[in-house]
């Protein structure tokens, strides 16, 4: 189907009100563009993050955008005849209310953000989107991703650490729990590397998990041996339960504030065996590091990229 994509540029104020304008002509999907916005939102003193790109703290422009989509053919131009006569008379200072327009199409959608996702090889492991054809080498441990998920692609430095300690510490027969699994990247792989048994968990009740089901069947694994389950482990004592124990592997990547409460409550889960944390920046790093020595965990191995850290530590005896 071909549409119109249209945007309003107007000010921070003025969202609201072009967005109102929008709603009464009959168009309810909008998309909001506004850096001003988003470095309040970053800058909220009440808030605490692990990490922000600084170019997200700096606005970029004064103006603001309000974008939509109408189909292209009568009803559409209608719509945006209709729109533009309401901005013309709109009171107030809103901005210029200008009205930008360019074509676009469902297969455009749909194809050209595929554009960025291309096959990832870490060691033996090779990342590779559903779409695309790879010739496997014989060393190869080939992993589909459907990138659509969203919740996770592989690209992240913090998922590729992850991966690279996966490759070291996965035995044959291995019985891994996956906490915070997203798209079930880790589970996925450490079954293509012979885990007998991987248990994935996430608070996410249906997009995650639905993810981490999607690409699991797209990968020549035994179903069988996967056991995918929402629930916080950290403070859901029936979700701790439903994950049980006699684990050789626990990963999590996730972030220092949940890597903290988690590290204690991991030797539970895989009694005197690993624990593989990763997504914690540079500045938490000394922080989970004293948590894992609280823990009774002996620090092994330690790889940082690009500002991002991940731990494996051994439970002491």
């Amino acid at each position: 189907m071909e549409w119109i994509k249209t945007s309003i540029e107007t000010t921070s104020a003025g969202v609201d009100a072009v967005t109102g304008i929008l709603m009464n002509c009959g168009i309810s999907g909008v998309e909001i563009i506004d850096s001003q916005e988003r470095a309040r939102f970053f800058a909220d003193s009440t808030r605490t993050w692990d990490f922000a790109d600084e170019a997200l703290l700096t606005p970029d422009s004064e103006s603001a955008f309000v974008v939509f989509y109408v189909t292209k053919d009568k009803a559409g131009s209608e719509q945006l005849q209709q729109v533009a006569e309401v901005l013309q008379a709109t009171p107030g200072d809103y901005g210029t209310l200008t009205m930008r327009q360019e074509s676009a199409n469902d297969e455009t959608w749909l194809n050209e953000w595929k554009k960025h996702f291309t096959p990832i090889r870490l060691g033996r492991i090779v990342i590779v989107p559903e779409w695309v054809e790879y010739k496997k080498e014989p060393e190869d441990i080939v992993f589909i991703i459907d990138p659509g998920t969203a919740f996770g692609t592989g690209q992240h430095q913090t998922t590729q650490l992850c991966i690279n300690a996966l490759q070291k510490h996965v035995q044959p027969n291995s019985r891994v729990l996956d906490i915070g699994c997203g798209s079930g990247i880790l589970s996925i792989i450490s079954l293509l590397m012979d885990a007998s048994y991987v248990c994935a968990i996430d608070i996410d009740p249906a997009g995650a998990i639905a993810a981490t089901k999607r690409n699991a069947e797209l990968n020549p694994i035994d179903l069988s041996h996967l056991k995918v389950l929402s629930g916080d482990v950290i403070t859901d004592f029936a979700a701790r339960s439903n994950v049980g124990t006699g684990y050789d592997l626990v990963v999590a990547n996730i972030v220092a504030d949940v890597i903290i409460p988690l590290t204690p409550l991991v030797n539970g889960f895989a009694p005197g065996k690993k624990f593989i944390a990763s997504g914690i920046i540079t500045d938490r790093l000394a922080e989970v590091q004293q948590v894992f020595f609280n823990a009774g965990y002996n620090i092994v191995e330690e790889e940082e990229m690009d500002g991002w850290h991940c731990i494996v530590g051994v439970a002491n005896a």
